[in-house]
């Protein structure tokens, strides 16, 4: 069945206006250019919006050919056909890559050197936005959603793709504060190895197979359950968790919202210790293996994790929680993904030295959040967040030349 088989049989079970079936992505790092590859891979590709934050952007994709590429056993896969839609002066403004009669809207020689000229000559777009997937990262992921706010609507489906929790209860507190305007949301976890091909904006290496978990986000203030049908879901909800799910290279399945919770709180788990030593003592992931005292540390946050993460009211009558989260098992599983990835710098120590707001907030941060709704004082987490907090500011005013300023109370 194609994406328009799909999105045509879905409106007509809702009774509901006919989904375009278009997609829309923001967040154009290495899981976002991925997704963005792996639909433009199918037989039948579904139409896909690319979400430009600023026209700058848009020059490097002219210079680019308005290509994708990835990387894969030295090997390059090239894709085309996307449209665009680029953030010019606060709306977005809609390039499609196909003119009207089915053929490529083609570059105008020098157009790069002209990119003000294009978009003004351009249409604006305030269309609905059915389906979106949010790849940016956790810190801007609530200025991403301001900016296409007026786009979604309570039909629309939002796919989260990060690293991090707490996200979601951030957006709900700040951009869509009323429950009956709300989209709906799905979270997922990637654990694809994806590399950036510097300097090239839009190219990705394909380093290592994995998976793409995927699951229905319940409306706030309900009790998750995992017997809820997909008949309740919106046809925006099932038509896209269709077309991930039948896209081959995102290995992607569907969770039930309980498991989908287990797998986010392992993540996170990992991402907390690894990120945050790794960003502090500016090392390779594998490094903090082979230095007792860097062992150390990493036992004294997960005794932290594990003891927040089995009180956490949301798990309470889920059996083997105990044992899933005991610090030994979180001490395992982080020694097994340090060793897969020993030679890799975090993203977080990546952010640290571009002087980038880092995802902290969403790793440890959370797990201090957290402990203090369930009144445990997670210190060594809270210094570790601090530490990282530090580095970054530090980062930035060398990089800046700043001058440090002296209390003189």
């Amino acid at each position: 069945m194609t994406w328009r088989q799909d999105a045509d049989e879905l409106s007509l079970i809702s009774g509901k206006r006919r989904l375009s079936g278009r997609i829309h992505i923001i967040g154009l790092g290495n899981v976002g250019l991925f997704v963005a590859h792996s639909l433009a891979s199918r037989p039948s590709p579904p139409p896909v919006t690319l979400m430009l934050h600023n026209p700058g952007l848009y020059k490097t994709w002219l210079k680019r050919k308005k290509c994708l590429s990835l990387g894969s056993n030295g090997l390059d896969d090239v894709k085309t056909g996307f449209d665009i839609d680029v953030l010019g002066d606060k709306s977005w403004i809609s390039i499609p890559y196909w003119k009207e009669d089915g053929t490529p809207n083609e570059s105008i020689e020098g157009e790069e050197d002209n990119v003000e000229g294009t978009l003004a000559q351009s249409a604006g777009v305030d269309d609905p936005i059915e389906c979106l997937i949010v790849a940016a990262k956790a810190p801007v992921t609530r200025k991403a959603l301001e900016s296409v706010r007026h786009r979604l609507t309570p039909d629309s489906t939002v796919l989260f793709l990060q690293n991090g929790m707490g996200v979601i209860d951030e957006i709900n507190k700040t951009v869509f504060t009323e429950p009956h305007t709300r989209p709906h949301y799905v979270q997922g976890i990637v654990s694809h190895g994806l590399a950036r091909r510097s300097p090239n904006r839009f190219s990705v290496t394909h380093t290592g197979v994995g998976t793409t978990v995927l699951g229905v986000v319940p409306p706030a203030g309900t009790v998750p359950h995992d017997k809820e049908a997909d008949a309740d879901w919106a046809p925006s909800t099932k038509y896209l968790l269709r077309i991930l799910t039948l896209t081959p290279p995102l290995v992607a399945i569907a969770e039930t919202p309980s498991a989908l919770l287990l797998y986010q709180l392992e993540k996170v788990a990992m991402n907390s210790v690894i990120n945050p030593l790794t960003a502090v003592m500016n090392c390779e992931n594998g490094e903090l293996l082979y230095n007792y005292s860097y062992t150390r540390i990493m036992r004294l946050l997960l005794m932290e994790i594990s003891g927040v993460i089995c009180a956490l009211p949301e798990l309470q009558g889920i059996p083997g929680i105990e044992t899933r989260f005991s610090p030994e098992r979180l001490r395992w599983m982080v020694t097994q993904l340090a060793n897969r990835t020993a030679h890799n710098h975090s993203s977080m120590l990546q952010d640290v030295r571009n002087g980038k707001t880092t995802e902290i907030e969403y790793m440890n941060g959370y797990i201090v959040r957290r402990g203090e709704e369930l009144g445990v004082k997670c210190v060594v987490n809270y210094m570790m967040k601090h530490l990282v907090l530090a580095k970054k500011e530090s980062t930035t005013k060398r990089e800046w030349g700043a001058v440090p300023v002296v209390d003189a109370t």
